[in-house]
């Protein structure tokens, strides 16, 4: 089952950097692509489980290089990778927009085990 988190205002996530946040304990990274559209996924290369806060975030292409090995990963095709040496597509969580408090926040999805 799914649950959906807030994590931050959609006005805080810009669409040139990918920005961390933590969603129900875990490290998620949010991007915003050219459209608007926002993705949220796993802090963590399936490589070498380092972090990919500090990697470069593509919004016209929706791909994110690894900042240690060079990866890429397509944010949009679910997370596939499109240039090693990871081969395990990254963790993509589903996102919404939703209003609270008169502002539009970023909900993440997490699946929670029963």
């Amino acid at each position: 089952m799914i649950t959906f988190h807030p994590s931050l205002a959609l006005h805080a996530v810009p669409s040139d950097k990918a920005v961390k946040c933590v969603v129900d304990g875990l490290s998620v990274l949010l991007v915003r692509d050219s459209a608007g559209q926002v993705f949220a996924f796993e802090n963590k290369c399936s490589h070498a489980d380092k972090p990919l806060e500090k990697g470069r975030w593509d919004p016209e292409t929706r791909e994110m290089l690894c900042p240690f090995h060079k990866a890429v990963f397509d944010v949009a095709s679910g997370g596939a990778v499109k240039v090693g040496p990871a081969f395990v597509a990254l963790q993509i969580y589903p996102v919404e927009i939703r209003q609270q408090a008169g502002h539009a926040v970023v909900f993440v999805g997490v699946d929670c085990e029963d």
